[in-house]
């Protein structure tokens, strides 16, 4: 024995890379907009932190996920049955809130709305469009194809978008 632990499959070093950037990104997104909107603007505003919040919850149940589907792999069943809990109780209280703020962002572009200003309005459109394309993502069809080759092949020979694997482990934890 060299002493040297085994190396991961490549499935493996995938979702070992997923989980750590979704979990990342929840917490990397929200302080790049808040950063963007000081520098921009007069600051984040009530309707930017709306919109903040299913997009980092979003990514943060993505992320593990994908952890859960890691450890699944490495025999821990538990851990993906953790986070499918977790991303079925989470469902529609990310879809209402994601179309909460985007419905909150047109309102204000028609009718105006108290203690909204430019920058948190764009801020948090930006960010609800975001929530809703990563709900999409985790709970309907795999959105994201340019990290994987037989992703992007699939999209590009006009086979469509796959159904997403949460959706597909949800469906299948749940009995559907």
């Amino acid at each position: 024995m060299t002493g040297k632990p085994p190396s991961k499959s490549p499935v493996r070093k995938r979702l070992d890379g997923y989980w750590k950037l979704e979990v990342a990104n929840a917490a990397l997104i929200p302080a790049f907009v808040v950063a963007m909107c000081h520098i921009y603007g007069e600051g984040a505003g009530w309707l930017t932190w709306l919109a903040l919040f299913p997009t980092a919850g979003l990514l943060l149940v993505g992320g593990l996920y994908w952890r859960g589907k890691l450890r699944a792999l490495e025999g821990s069943e538990r851990a993906l049955d953790a986070a499918l809990r977790l991303a079925d109780k989470a469902q529609w209280p990310s879809l209402v809130l994601s179309l909460l703020s985007v419905a909150l962002v047109l309102a204000d572009l028609l009718f105006g709305l108290p203690g909204v200003t430019g920058t948190d309005r764009w801020a948090a459109g930006g960010s609800g469009i975001l929530a809703l394309l990563e709900y999409v993502n985790y709970y309907h069809r795999q959105l994201q194809h340019f990290d994987n080759a037989a992703d992007f092949k699939r999209l590009l020979t006009g086979r469509g978008m796959r159904p997403a694997k949460m959706a597909v482990d949800l469906a299948a934890w749940r009995g559907d």
